[in-house]
């Protein structure tokens, strides 16, 4: 009999919806074909609106949606019931020796099967558990975890955040590279020059090995008081995060290549493209919407709506307030493109919604757009 395991598929809200993630059961025998029928029909039964209105990502290794993680689903379901049971009943310590044993000594699926919880669950009491019986047999990742949690109040434990940054410290000593990042921040928070001098040392030895470091490098050089602002050092870490899988990286290098930052004021918008466009199949929302901007205005290429129009709806997708309230200027002026008004509108409320920025200005401008059109529909009633 194949076993079972459970995969959690993150949703990017669609235009449709409010759901964030589903789980799904799957087998180790999947293949993508199969995975995919699954995931619609979990969809269709929850009523997400399916096609084009969604985006899915998955949120954790493709090892644990693949199967190797090495405790069944019902097994996973019976280990939280248990922690339910032993925290009522203040037997916490017997549940965490019960642990190891469920996960046949996998220390490795034990951080796994916390950050899983981690992700689906309100109560993160559980999650935490998990990296502690993680951290306690050696796993790095698991211990920063809980450390970062104790640091920052989540658990309530004496002299927890003491404890935590004790424990993010000694982490950072060993040379893990998230404690690192997180020990650097502390340092380029304070006041003292050579408190952030330590800083930039820490996050060129976490850059090493995570490229979250590099692009914080990146956006320190270019834009912070924290050092003096140094284009050429800004693209160099960004160019390294963005080959590292850092999406974001590409935004901020076709901002840069655009406003000519760092080669004396001349603008590339070619080659701004060409960052947004990679940045944009990594999924960068900022990406998505300013290569759809640059095809739509015809800056860095020649004018292509249709492009344009397939980058916004990536960025709508994740609901960009601006990409939305653009797409909905498109469709209901039918200037551009063929007029869609049932398209357009709903473009235009999800923009409401969605707001943008502290102001509201977003949702404001998507009103008067839907109040400048909303006679459009009577006249055709009228000639019909």
């Amino acid at each position: 009999m194949c076993q079972r395991y459970l995969m959690i598929v993150e949703l990017k809200p669609g235009l449709q919806t409010q759901c964030k993630r589903v789980s799904i059961l799957v087998s180790v025998s999947d293949n993508e074909l199969t995975l995919k029928r699954k995931i619609s029909e979990k969809l269709q039964a929850i009523g997400h609106q399916l096609a084009k209105d969604y985006v899915i990502h998955r949120t954790l290794d493709k090892a644990l949606a693949t199967g190797k993680l090495s405790i069944p689903a019902a097994q996973l379901v019976d280990l939280a019931q248990r922690y339910v049971d032993a925290n009522t009943t203040a037997q916490l310590e017997q549940w965490q020796d019960s642990v190891l044993p469920s996960f046949n000594l996998d220390i490795t699926a034990i951080y796994h099967a916390a950050r899983l919880f981690d992700l689906i669950s309100a109560d993160k009491g559980m999650a935490q558990a998990l990296h502690k019986v993680a951290a306690e047999h050696g796993n790095a990742d698991a211990a920063f975890a809980f450390g970062l949690a104790l640091m920052r109040g989540q658990l309530r434990a004496p002299n927890g955040p003491a404890e935590g940054t004790r424990i993010v410290r000694a982490l950072s000593d060993g040379g893990h590279p998230m404690s690192q990042i997180v020990v650097a921040e502390i340092y380029l928070n304070a006041n003292a020059y050579a408190r952030r001098a330590q800083g930039i040392a820490l996050l060129e030895q976490a850059a090493a090995k995570s490229p979250v470091a590099s692009y914080k490098l990146g956006e320190i050089y270019r834009r912070s008081d924290v050092v003096a602002r140094d284009m050429d050092q800004a693209r160099e870490w960004h160019v390294r995060a963005a080959k590292a899988g850092i999406a974001d990286s590409y935004f901020h290098l076709g901002t840069m290549l655009a406003s000519g930052e760092g080669k004396k004021g001349a603008s590339d918008l070619p080659g701004a493209l060409r960052m947004y466009e990679l940045g944009a199949a990594a999924g960068s929302v900022e990406s998505q919407y300013n290569a759809g901007m640059c095809y739509l205005q015809g800056r860095g290429a020649a004018k292509n709506v249709d492009l344009a129009v397939e980058f916004l709806v990536l960025a709508a997708a994740a609901r960009f307030p601006v990409a939305l309230l653009n797409l909905g200027k498109l469709f209901v002026e039918g200037v551009e493109v063929p007029r869609d008004l049932r398209r357009g509108r709903n473009y235009l409320e999800i923009a409401k919604q969605c707001g943008g920025g502290a102001d509201g200005f977003i949702g404001g401008e998507a009103e008067k757009v839907l109040e400048k059109h909303r006679h459009i529909k009577e006249m055709q009633c009228v000639i019909l």
